[in-house]
């Protein structure tokens, strides 16, 4: 009897439920104003009801309130934590300038693979846009490589954010000054058809690049990026050119001192590793490479410090798992050697594209 009570208001509201989101849709698609409201009450009534949440935020995405439609994309990404939610969510905060919480769930929305459909090309975009105003210009670049891959075309826009990325610019591709937009333009140009590997084509645009913006910042240290997996003793040398230019350009230093260790050549990458931690204390893979390059020249107390220290600086990255993994054999510690080895091999099955086997 008291479950019978209980049950009464939840299925006299079913009828008034019903009614107001058939007319919320039927708003909806009319386009009439009072759609927002008749979605609104319907929830209020079944808050678990997860396309009203989507329609209603969609609606005060396209009329430009992304304050309210932020709201709605929460409530829906607490429901159905699934790639679209976190994308609109995304888009939302990245309308209202709140860029932290933008970049949290447009990540999201990026593991769950969504750069295949039209509103993941967005999402991602405007990650990348994100990321290159925040400084973090690899995980921009990472982005706008994958579009390449995919054969989208490089569009005025695609190109002028590559530029902006690539040349570590902290700032959106419209707040470029007047006076660089050939500039990016010349290096957006050059990166896409690097990502696209059409190599004379590129390697071509980098030589305009070059002989346009000699003694500019950032411009040679994008060269030599190209130029690394082809080309290596081309790329040290562009990068190097970097440093004489901007001695203190820290892609430029860690890329001279990884290629060292590439080479298995850790005299030479030693003072480039010291550099990376002096001009970027709080970075994982400035302390990743000291501790290989300490691994390497049998200083186990130095490499244990940096490599403990770039593991709990980024629990997630393999590198420092894999050089932790070989020193602790070292130094006799065989279980922690085997944790390291099983944490590298889960990080980078995790890491694994859903398109990659």
């Amino acid at each position: 009897m008291i479950a019978l009570v209980l049950m009464l208001p939840f299925q006299a509201s079913q009828p008034q439920f019903t009614q107001l989101a058939a007319q919320a849709e039927a708003a909806r698609a009319k386009g009439t104003s009072d759609a927002p409201a008749l979605y609104q009450r319907a929830l209020k009534i079944k808050p678990d009801w997860k396309e009203g949440w989507w329609a209603l935020g969609t609606l005060h995405y396209g009329k430009n309130q992304y304050a309210e439609g932020a709201a709605a994309f929460e409530k829906l990404a607490a429901l159905d934590p699934t790639a679209p939610a976190f994308a609109m969510l995304g888009l939302c905060q990245y309308n209202v300038a709140n860029y932290d919480a933008a970049v949290e769930s447009l990540v999201r929305a990026q593991k769950l693979n969504v750069i295949n459909d039209p509103l993941g090309q967005a999402s991602m975009y405007t990650l990348a846009k994100i990321w290159t105003k925040k400084g973090n210009f690899e995980g921009a670049l990472d982005i706008l490589f994958q579009f390449a891959q995919f054969g989208k075309e490089g569009s005025a826009a695609f190109i002028q954010l590559s530029g902006t990325a690539g040349l570590w610019k902290a700032m959106f591709p419209e707040e470029v000054p007047a006076a660089d937009r050939d500039l990016v333009f010349l290096a957006g140009r050059a990166f896409w058809e690097a990502a696209r590997r059409n190599v004379p084509l590129a390697r071509s645009s980098f030589e305009d690049l070059v002989a346009h913006y000699p003694t500019t910042p950032g411009v040679h240290y994008l060269y030599g990026s190209f130029e690394l997996y082809d080309n290596p003793d081309r790329a040290v040398e562009l990068f190097k050119e970097e440093l004489k230019i901007s001695p203190t350009h820290i892609g430029a230093v860690v890329s001279i001192g990884a290629e060292y260790m590439r080479r298995n050549n850790p005299v030479e990458a030693m003072p480039y590793a010291r550099k990376s931690v002096e001009l970027a204390p709080a970075s994982y893979a400035s302390h990743t490479l000291l501790g290989r390059v300490l691994l390497d020249t049998e200083d186990l107390p130095g490499a244990l410090k940096e490599l403990e220290l770039a593991r709990q600086m980024e629990p997630n990255d393999p590198q420092p798992r894999i050089a932790l993994a070989s020193l602790y054999t070292k130094l006799g510690r065989k279980d922690d050697a085997a944790r390291e080895r099983r944490e590298f091999l889960r990080i980078q099955a995790n890491n694994k594209k859903p398109n990659e086997k």
